[in-house]
Protein backbone atom coordinates (compact mmCIF):
# COMPACT_ATOMS: atom_id res chain seq x y z
CA UNK A 1 0.00 0.00 0.00
CA UNK A 2 0.83 3.36 -0.66
CA UNK A 3 -0.02 6.88 0.11
CA UNK A 4 -1.23 8.78 -2.99
CA UNK A 5 -3.09 11.67 -3.44
CA UNK A 6 -5.99 9.88 -4.92
CA UNK A 7 -6.88 8.68 -1.51
CA UNK A 8 -7.29 11.49 0.06
CA UNK A 9 -8.72 14.27 -2.57
CA UNK A 10 -12.03 16.06 -1.39
CA UNK A 11 -12.01 14.13 2.13
CA UNK A 12 -11.87 14.77 5.36
CA UNK A 13 -8.80 11.94 6.87
CA UNK A 14 -7.80 11.58 10.28
CA UNK A 15 -4.28 10.76 11.08
CA UNK A 16 -4.43 8.62 14.44
CA UNK A 17 -2.05 6.98 16.82
CA UNK A 18 -2.31 5.19 20.01
CA UNK A 19 0.45 6.98 21.59
CA UNK A 20 2.83 10.02 21.81
CA UNK A 21 5.61 10.27 18.95
CA UNK A 22 3.85 7.32 16.99
CA UNK A 23 4.73 8.71 14.28
CA UNK A 24 0.97 11.32 13.62
CA UNK A 25 2.65 14.67 12.40
CA UNK A 26 5.34 12.87 9.98
CA UNK A 27 2.50 11.05 8.33
CA UNK A 28 0.80 14.45 8.09
CA UNK A 29 3.64 15.59 6.05
CA UNK A 30 3.93 12.62 3.75
CA UNK A 31 0.17 13.35 3.19
CA UNK A 32 0.88 16.96 2.64
CA UNK A 33 3.59 15.87 0.17
CA UNK A 34 1.87 14.04 -2.05
CA UNK A 35 -1.33 16.38 -2.29
CA UNK A 36 1.16 19.15 -2.93
CA UNK A 37 2.43 17.62 -6.03
CA UNK A 38 -1.17 17.97 -7.58
CA UNK A 39 -1.62 20.93 -6.99
CA UNK A 40 -3.86 20.47 -3.81
CA UNK A 41 -4.04 22.96 -1.19
CA UNK A 42 -5.21 21.32 1.57
CA UNK A 43 -6.28 22.38 4.82
CA UNK A 44 -4.89 20.78 8.21
CA UNK A 45 -5.37 21.01 11.68
CA UNK A 46 -5.00 19.51 15.47
CA UNK A 47 -7.44 18.27 17.64
CA UNK A 48 -6.09 20.08 20.98
CA UNK A 49 -2.57 20.71 21.59
CA UNK A 50 -1.20 17.15 22.20
CA UNK A 51 1.58 18.31 25.17
CA UNK A 52 3.82 20.50 23.19
CA UNK A 53 4.46 22.24 26.71
CA UNK A 54 5.59 19.32 28.06
CA UNK A 55 7.60 17.84 25.30
CA UNK A 56 9.43 21.19 25.34
CA UNK A 57 10.44 20.46 28.99
CA UNK A 58 11.76 16.78 27.81
CA UNK A 59 13.83 18.00 24.63
CA UNK A 60 11.43 16.14 22.43
CA UNK A 61 9.16 18.25 19.66
CA UNK A 62 7.15 17.04 16.61
CA UNK A 63 8.19 17.39 13.26
CA UNK A 64 7.31 20.82 11.86
CA UNK A 65 4.55 21.72 9.69
CA UNK A 66 5.20 24.17 6.77
CA UNK A 67 2.15 25.97 5.32
CA UNK A 68 2.51 26.42 1.81
CA UNK A 69 0.84 29.56 0.00
CA UNK A 70 -3.15 29.12 -0.05
CA UNK A 71 -3.25 26.18 2.60
CA UNK A 72 -5.39 26.29 5.26
CA UNK A 73 -4.80 25.72 9.23
CA UNK A 74 -6.32 26.15 12.30
CA UNK A 75 -4.29 27.48 15.04
CA UNK A 76 -4.56 29.70 18.44
CA UNK A 77 -4.06 33.38 18.32
CA UNK A 78 -0.46 33.20 20.27
CA UNK A 79 1.25 30.78 16.94
CA UNK A 80 -0.46 33.26 14.48
CA UNK A 81 1.20 35.84 15.71
CA UNK A 82 4.72 34.52 15.72
CA UNK A 83 4.38 32.64 12.31
CA UNK A 84 6.25 33.57 8.93
CA UNK A 85 3.52 32.51 6.87
CA UNK A 86 2.01 35.64 6.49
CA UNK A 87 -1.60 34.09 8.07
CA UNK A 88 -4.85 35.27 6.67
CA UNK A 89 -7.55 35.14 9.25
CA UNK A 90 -10.42 33.33 7.97
CA UNK A 91 -12.55 32.40 10.64
CA UNK A 92 -12.23 32.82 14.77
CA UNK A 93 -13.72 29.45 16.56
CA UNK A 94 -16.02 29.87 19.54
CA UNK A 95 -15.09 29.32 23.12
CA UNK A 96 -11.24 29.90 24.18
CA UNK A 97 -8.34 27.82 25.49
CA UNK A 98 -5.91 28.35 27.64
CA UNK A 99 -3.68 29.61 24.13
CA UNK A 100 -6.13 31.70 23.95
CA UNK A 101 -8.88 32.00 20.69
CA UNK A 102 -8.70 29.63 17.80
CA UNK A 103 -8.76 30.92 13.89
CA UNK A 104 -8.54 29.08 10.41
CA UNK A 105 -6.02 31.09 9.10
CA UNK A 106 -4.64 31.11 5.27
CA UNK A 107 -1.16 31.50 4.37
CA UNK A 108 -0.01 33.63 2.19
CA UNK A 109 3.59 32.52 1.86
CA UNK A 110 5.40 29.52 3.25
CA UNK A 111 6.12 28.86 6.62
CA UNK A 112 6.38 27.12 9.53
CA UNK A 113 2.98 26.37 11.89
CA UNK A 114 2.15 25.12 14.97
CA UNK A 115 -0.97 23.30 15.12
CA UNK A 116 -3.36 23.84 18.09
CA UNK A 117 -6.86 21.70 17.64
CA UNK A 118 -10.37 22.26 19.69
CA UNK A 119 -10.76 19.62 22.33
CA UNK A 120 -14.36 19.07 21.70
CA UNK A 121 -15.85 16.40 19.11
CA UNK A 122 -18.40 19.31 18.25
CA UNK A 123 -16.13 22.20 17.77
CA UNK A 124 -13.69 20.02 16.15
CA UNK A 125 -16.65 19.20 13.77
CA UNK A 126 -18.06 22.77 13.01
CA UNK A 127 -14.42 24.03 11.90
CA UNK A 128 -14.25 21.17 9.17
CA UNK A 129 -17.60 21.70 7.93
CA UNK A 130 -16.93 25.65 7.99
CA UNK A 131 -14.03 25.08 5.98
CA UNK A 132 -15.66 22.93 3.34
CA UNK A 133 -18.64 24.72 3.04
CA UNK A 134 -16.87 28.51 2.43
CA UNK A 135 -14.82 26.43 0.07
CA UNK A 136 -11.31 27.21 1.62
CA UNK A 137 -10.37 23.79 0.86
CA UNK A 138 -11.85 20.24 -0.30
CA UNK A 139 -9.48 18.05 1.28
CA UNK A 140 -9.11 18.25 5.11
CA UNK A 141 -6.23 16.28 6.76
CA UNK A 142 -6.62 16.26 11.04
CA UNK A 143 -3.92 15.34 13.03
CA UNK A 144 -5.38 13.56 15.91
CA UNK A 145 -4.11 13.75 19.06
CA UNK A 146 -3.82 10.56 21.23
CA UNK A 147 -6.12 7.88 21.21
CA UNK A 148 -8.37 10.29 19.22
CA UNK A 149 -10.41 7.37 16.84
CA UNK A 150 -13.25 8.86 18.55
CA UNK A 151 -12.66 12.12 16.64
CA UNK A 152 -13.49 9.76 13.58
CA UNK A 153 -17.11 8.90 14.04
CA UNK A 154 -18.21 12.64 15.03
CA UNK A 155 -17.98 13.61 12.02
CA UNK A 156 -19.87 11.94 9.20
CA UNK A 157 -17.99 10.66 6.01
CA UNK A 158 -14.52 10.93 7.81
CA UNK A 159 -11.84 7.81 7.62
CA UNK A 160 -9.02 7.43 9.41
CA UNK A 161 -5.26 6.00 9.01
CA UNK A 162 -3.25 4.54 12.22
CA UNK A 163 0.08 5.57 12.90
CA UNK A 164 2.99 3.41 14.42
CA UNK A 165 6.34 3.18 15.77
CA UNK A 166 7.91 -0.31 16.17
CA UNK A 167 11.08 -1.28 17.20
CA UNK A 168 12.19 -4.88 18.73
CA UNK A 169 12.11 -4.16 21.79
CA UNK A 170 7.36 -3.19 21.64
CA UNK A 171 7.75 -5.38 18.21
CA UNK A 172 4.89 -7.96 19.82
CA UNK A 173 2.90 -5.77 21.17
CA UNK A 174 2.62 -3.32 18.10
CA UNK A 175 1.51 -6.23 15.96
CA UNK A 176 -0.81 -7.30 18.30
CA UNK A 177 -2.73 -3.57 18.25
CA UNK A 178 -2.44 -4.02 14.51
CA UNK A 179 -4.28 -7.34 14.29
CA UNK A 180 -7.18 -5.94 17.12
CA UNK A 181 -7.44 -2.70 14.81
CA UNK A 182 -8.15 -4.71 11.97
CA UNK A 183 -10.52 -7.03 13.07
CA UNK A 184 -12.22 -4.21 14.65
CA UNK A 185 -13.01 -2.11 12.17
CA UNK A 186 -14.26 -4.97 10.15
CA UNK A 187 -16.51 -5.34 12.24
CA UNK A 188 -20.31 -5.62 10.59
CA UNK A 189 -22.57 -2.72 10.10
CA UNK A 190 -25.94 -3.48 11.38
CA UNK A 191 -28.68 -2.97 8.62
CA UNK A 192 -32.19 -2.82 11.19
CA UNK A 193 -32.61 -6.74 10.70
CA UNK A 194 -30.68 -7.31 13.61
CA UNK A 195 -33.30 -5.57 15.69
CA UNK A 196 -35.31 -7.97 18.35
CA UNK A 197 -32.32 -10.59 17.87
CA UNK A 198 -29.38 -8.62 19.28
CA UNK A 199 -28.67 -6.28 22.47
CA UNK A 200 -27.96 -2.92 22.34
CA UNK A 201 -25.24 -1.97 24.45
CA UNK A 202 -25.55 1.97 25.42
CA UNK A 203 -22.11 2.26 26.65
CA UNK A 204 -18.75 0.19 25.81
CA UNK A 205 -18.23 -3.33 25.66
CA UNK A 206 -15.83 -4.76 28.33
CA UNK A 207 -15.33 -7.95 29.95
CA UNK A 208 -17.51 -6.33 32.81
CA UNK A 209 -20.55 -5.61 30.40
CA UNK A 210 -20.04 -8.56 28.73
CA UNK A 211 -21.37 -10.44 31.79
CA UNK A 212 -24.91 -8.56 31.81
CA UNK A 213 -25.52 -9.18 28.17
CA UNK A 214 -28.86 -11.37 28.15
CA UNK A 215 -28.11 -15.00 27.88
CA UNK A 216 -30.73 -15.70 24.59
CA UNK A 217 -29.54 -12.25 22.79
CA UNK A 218 -27.47 -13.69 19.42
CA UNK A 219 -25.41 -10.37 19.34
CA UNK A 220 -24.60 -6.98 20.46
CA UNK A 221 -24.86 -3.93 18.47
CA UNK A 222 -22.26 -0.99 20.39
CA UNK A 223 -22.06 2.69 18.70
CA UNK A 224 -18.86 2.12 17.06
CA UNK A 225 -15.64 -0.30 17.12
CA UNK A 226 -13.94 2.79 19.51
CA UNK A 227 -16.41 1.52 22.20
CA UNK A 228 -15.42 -2.31 22.16
CA UNK A 229 -12.71 -2.37 24.80
CA UNK A 230 -11.43 -6.01 24.70
CA UNK A 231 -7.89 -7.77 23.64
CA UNK A 232 -7.73 -9.80 20.31
CA UNK A 233 -8.21 -12.71 22.48
CA UNK A 234 -11.43 -12.03 24.44
CA UNK A 235 -12.96 -9.95 20.96
CA UNK A 236 -12.07 -13.73 19.15
CA UNK A 237 -13.91 -15.29 22.28
CA UNK A 238 -16.43 -13.29 22.17
CA UNK A 239 -17.64 -13.63 18.47
CA UNK A 240 -17.38 -17.00 18.72
CA UNK A 241 -20.34 -17.25 21.23
CA UNK A 242 -22.80 -14.34 19.68
CA UNK A 243 -22.69 -11.88 16.52
CA UNK A 244 -21.09 -7.87 17.46
CA UNK A 245 -22.15 -4.83 15.43
CA UNK A 246 -21.57 -1.52 14.83
CA UNK A 247 -24.50 1.40 14.15
CA UNK A 248 -21.80 3.65 12.48
CA UNK A 249 -18.68 2.29 10.48
CA UNK A 250 -15.93 4.02 9.86
CA UNK A 251 -14.00 4.37 6.81
CA UNK A 252 -10.51 2.71 7.14
CA UNK A 253 -7.75 3.55 5.05
CA UNK A 254 -4.95 1.86 6.19
CA UNK A 255 -1.79 1.72 8.90
CA UNK A 256 0.89 3.62 8.15
CA UNK A 257 4.07 1.38 10.11
CA UNK A 258 7.27 3.44 10.58
CA UNK A 259 10.21 0.82 11.54
CA UNK A 260 12.90 1.70 14.10
CA UNK A 261 16.04 -0.10 14.02
CA UNK A 262 13.62 -2.91 12.61
CA UNK A 263 13.81 -4.97 9.64
CA UNK A 264 10.45 -4.98 7.74
CA UNK A 265 11.02 -8.59 6.82
CA UNK A 266 11.46 -9.04 10.79
CA UNK A 267 8.09 -7.24 11.02
CA UNK A 268 6.39 -9.44 8.47
CA UNK A 269 6.86 -12.55 9.85
CA UNK A 270 6.21 -11.28 13.45
CA UNK A 271 2.55 -10.37 11.71
CA UNK A 272 2.28 -13.34 9.77
CA UNK A 273 -0.74 -11.83 7.83
CA UNK A 274 -0.21 -10.97 4.09
CA UNK A 275 -4.31 -9.36 3.96
CA UNK A 276 -3.18 -6.99 6.92
CA UNK A 277 -0.23 -6.09 5.50
CA UNK A 278 -1.55 -5.12 2.48
CA UNK A 279 -3.22 -1.80 4.54
CA UNK A 280 0.18 -1.01 5.87
CA UNK A 281 2.46 1.89 4.40
CA UNK A 282 6.37 1.56 5.09
CA UNK A 283 7.92 4.38 6.50
CA UNK A 284 7.01 7.14 3.95
CA UNK A 285 10.45 8.75 4.19
CA UNK A 286 12.27 6.12 4.42
CA UNK A 287 14.61 6.86 6.87
CA UNK A 288 15.32 3.60 8.73
CA UNK A 289 15.04 0.82 6.69
CA UNK A 290 17.02 2.77 3.59
CA UNK A 291 16.47 1.51 -0.37
CA UNK A 292 13.77 -0.57 0.62
CA UNK A 293 11.14 1.36 2.20
CA UNK A 294 9.23 3.48 0.18
CA UNK A 295 5.79 4.19 0.53
CA UNK A 296 5.83 8.14 -0.73
CA UNK A 297 4.27 8.61 -4.66
CA UNK A 298 4.56 11.59 -5.15
CA UNK A 299 2.56 13.27 -8.34
CA UNK A 300 5.27 14.43 -11.39
CA UNK A 301 4.94 17.13 -14.39
CA UNK A 302 2.44 14.59 -16.12
CA UNK A 303 0.21 13.66 -13.61
CA UNK A 304 1.72 9.98 -13.38
CA UNK A 305 3.52 9.15 -10.46
CA UNK A 306 7.14 8.97 -9.25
Amino acid sequence: MRLEAADFLGRVTFITGAEKHCGKTTTLNACLTVLRGCAERAAFLGIGFDGEGQDALSGLRKPRIEARPGEVFLTAERYLRSTGCLPEILEVLPGSTALGRLAVARAGRAGAVTLVGPERNEIAAWAIKRILEEGWARTVLVDGAISRITQVSSFSGARFVFALRVSPSDLDRQVRRIRLLHALQRLPVADGREEGLVFAMDGPLTLETWKRIPADSAGVIVEDFTKVFLDGGALAAFRRERGLFVRNGCDFAGFVVILRDLERERFARALGDSEIESFITWNPYGHSEGPRAGGLRVANAEGGFA
